[in-house]
């Protein structure tokens, strides 16, 4: 529910959003999503194209290493190969009848041969002699020459013994390094097997013979033998105070992402390669092998890929900046673009709500784009088209409301004029001149008043005067007295009235009062209204029978009421006019509301229709 509320909500404010907010949001989107995806494909391409060129660069050294580093493998077999093919050794091993004497003197002649090796051989640990021929002897000083049970719980012991000679993974010595060793049997003259001779290689010698390309050392380096098999394992690894060589020996190879059976999978004999491994908890590997040196060697090194990516990473966020700025660039421009095309539309607008307000003389000027022109155009025409208009509605409104006046007058004095001179017809047959010729002045009052040169407002004195007359030639001829009373503000008797609002409602209460007494009482108070919009208020009663119940305006059968009230409204508005009521002590009360019009100019304005 809160999810369709926030979804109507967002959609309402997208549908009132300025139209320049939202071409800004979607060009500035478009470019964003434009940008990313640009951004994300040259990232992408160029990352495999790098990744590509990296590889091979990578491999390139790694076949040069490899082809450096194992140079030294010439020197131990050749220093394995003299020793096993000395005559003077072999001869010293052939221990058979001779004292204890002799065999000492012979092994120290042993010895001395062996650290006569060490000495002029570079590049070797140590060069240790395995036999059986001097196991009666007791050693009296430490010397490189063991029995044969010493070899016995090697695992590459075995695999000797079916070869004449071979590259094997050693344990620690007692100095605590790791080596690797070449092994060679020794012959004595009759073919048989006398002794093993092991030449010893620590793993900071093998290390210091590819260093001379340092890259080739980054990440995990593992030394390959002709079998697949991880002779050792060599590379810079992160220790507790930095960087540091590792100078572990390959002792476990789950521990890495390459084993022996990968290697005899993936590459192939005698050619080089790379190739990405996957799924692996470091992240993704790039593993490079090389080609097999003399020994049919090879190195074999693993590289993290987010390492290997790191500078083209680095470039890849300076290609982001640089878009990110080029997009605030156009961002800035778009939005100064925006508010140029938007101004023409933004000053539209601003004339449309001061016509809304009234002011038809309001205009556009014209833009120099062509639908914008249109715009203006038809703008300036329809306010000119709306000027024309309201001037002639004016016109017709006001000869309608002249027309419309001059015909309710019209059935009015014609009626009033027809009775006031059939009442001097009779009042001449029952009375004497004197009171005829009284009731022809009040006639020749009110008839002057009543026209008033075909004027629609008079003076609220002249309309008083007009309602005197009436009353006058009404009390001579009706059989009851009236008491008439009139209640004025002085300062509103020079303001300007529609004429002859006053009888019709006189007449009412003569004509159709019924007094219950003998005095028909008519009262008359007009006063001013001070609110904010000034009014004034004329109050009419009298002591007659009153209104029906449920009475209204509509029920109205005469013509006077319903034409004083239309003539005030089409004077002045839907807010005046006329409301009549039952009174509190009987009788009916009129209420008359008119707007204060205090000068000609004033009156002039009303009806000009400008209120």
């Amino acid at each position: 529910m809160r999810k369709a509320r926030w979804s109507s909500y967002i959609l309402q404010k997208l549908q009132q959003s300025k139209l320049s907010t939202l071409m800004v949001t979607c060009f500035i989107a478009f470019n964003l999503l434009l940008v990313s995806i640009i951004v994300w494909l040259s990232y992408q391409s160029f990352s495999a194209v790098t990744f590509t060129e990296i590889s091979k660069a990578r491999l390139a050294l790694l076949n040069e290493s490899t082809r450096r580093g194992f140079d030294f493998i010439t020197g131990v077999t050749g220093t394995a190969y003299s020793l096993a093919s000395n005559r003077e050794l072999s001869s010293l091993l052939e221990t058979t009848g001779m004292g204890r004497l002799a065999q000492i003197h012979q092994r120290r002649e042993v010895s001395r041969i062996l650290d006569h090796t060490i000495v002029v051989s570079e590049g070797i640990t140590s060069v240790e002699l395995y036999t059986d021929a001097f196991n009666e002897v007791t050693v009296t000083m430490a010397d490189h020459i063991f029995s044969l049970d010493t070899l016995a719980n090697d695992a590459w012991f075995s695999a000797l013994e079916k070869a004449d000679a071979a590259w094997v993974p050693l344990r620690e010595n007692a100095s605590g390094q790791s080596l690797v060793g070449y092994a060679q049997r020794i012959f004595d003259s009759r073919g048989g097997t006398v002794a093993y001779v092991l030449i010893r290689l620590s793993r900071a010698d093998i290390v210091r013979r590819f260093a001379d390309v340092p890259m080739v050392l980054d990440g995990n380096v593992l030394l390959v033998d002709t079998a697949g098999n991880v002779v050792m394992q060599m590379g810079k690894a992160a220790a507790a105070g930095g960087d540091a060589w590792s100078d572990q020996a390959y002792t476990d190879s789950s521990s890495s992402i390459i084993d022996s059976e990968w290697i005899q999978e993936h590459a192939q004999a005698g050619e080089d390669g790379f190739e990405v491994v996957s799924g692996q908890p470091g992240g993704a590997q790039l593993v490079l092998y090389s080609k097999p040196a003399m020994l049919q060697w090879r190195l074999v090194q693993t590289i993290p890929v987010y390492t290997l990516l790191s500078p083209v990473r680095q470039a890849g966020w300076q290609i982001l900046g640089i878009a990110v700025l080029g997009l605030l660039c156009s961002a800035v421009l778009a939005y100064v673009f925006v508010r140029q095309i938007i101004r023409p539309l933004r000053q539209l607008i601003k004339r449309m709500r001061q016509l809304e307000k009234g002011d038809f003389d309001t205009r556009v000027q014209l833009s120099f784009t062509e639908e914008y022109a249109h715009l203006a155009y038809g703008f300036n025409h329809m306010a000119s088209q709306l000027t024309m208009l309201m001037e002639q509605v004016k016109d017709e409104s006001r000869a309608k409301r002249e027309a419309q006046t001059s015909l309710l007058e019209a059935q009015i004095k014609p009626h009033f004029l027809y009775n006031t001179l059939d009442m001097i017809h009779w009042r001449a047959l029952d009375y004497d001149a004197k009171d005829i010729s009284r009731m022809i002045v009040q006639l020749s009052k009110l008839l002057r008043i009543g026209l008033s040169g075909g004027r629609l407002f008079i003076r609220v004195r002249d309309e008083l005067e007009h309602a005197r007359c009436y009353v006058s030639i009404q009390s001579e001829r009706l059989p009851f007295a009236i008491q008439y009373q009139e209640r004025i503000d002085p300062r509103i008797r020079g303001c300007y009235i529609p004429k002859i609002i006053l009888q019709p409602f006189i007449e009412n209460a003569v004509m159709h009062g019924h007094p219950r007494e003998e005095t028909l009482r008519i009262q008359v108070h007009i006063e001013q209204d001070d609110r904010a919009v000034p009014d004034i208020r004329i109050r009419i009663t009298d002591n007659g029978q009153g209104l029906m119940n449920e009475w209204s305006m509509e029920d109205s059968k005469g013509i006077g009421v319903r034409n004083v009230h239309q003539r005030i409204q089409l004077y002045c508005g839907q807010r005046y006019g006329v409301q009549l009521s039952n009174g509190g002590s009987g009788g009916v009360e009129v209420q008359i509301t008119l707007p204060r019009i205090e000068t000609e100019e004033q009156l002039n304005l009303w009806l000009d229709g400008e209120k």
